[in-house]
């Protein structure tokens, strides 16, 4: 019998490659309306003020700090580790079935002698 302190769940891997996959969906759907839903027009917040101008660039550069150093890097992180993790699954899937292929033929011929 195998130890399972050794045993891979290959159900759980594959539960955390749908959960990433799902994850990263729902951040590109944030990234989307950060990109497009927080769009500040000229004259939004009033005029004939001289801060104007200056809270519009602001929001601009905080706006572009979002999406480039937050909303993407968190979605190439994300998914990163859902390739890893769907790579792991694959290796231990194959590593899996060719220890069964193995143990199989390895019955099947000492079958064989004793029959």
């Amino acid at each position: 019998m195998a130890n399972d302190s050794y045993r891979v769940d290959l159900d759980r891997l594959d539960e955390v490659v749908k959960k990433l996959n799902n994850v990263l969906k729902d951040m590109q759907s944030a990234s989307g309306k950060a990109k497009s839903g927080t769009h500040l027009p000229e004259g939004s917040l009033g005029k004939g003020f001289e801060e104007e101008g200056e809270l519009r660039q602001t929001h601009a550069d905080m706006k572009t700090f979002i999406e480039n150093q937050v909303l993407a890097k968190l979605e190439n992180l994300i998914d990163d580790l859902q390739k890893k993790t769907s790579k792991t699954h694959g290796a231990y899937q194959d590593q899996e079935q060719s220890t069964s292929n193995a143990m199989n033929k390895g019955q099947t011929s000492s079958q064989n002698k004793y029959s």
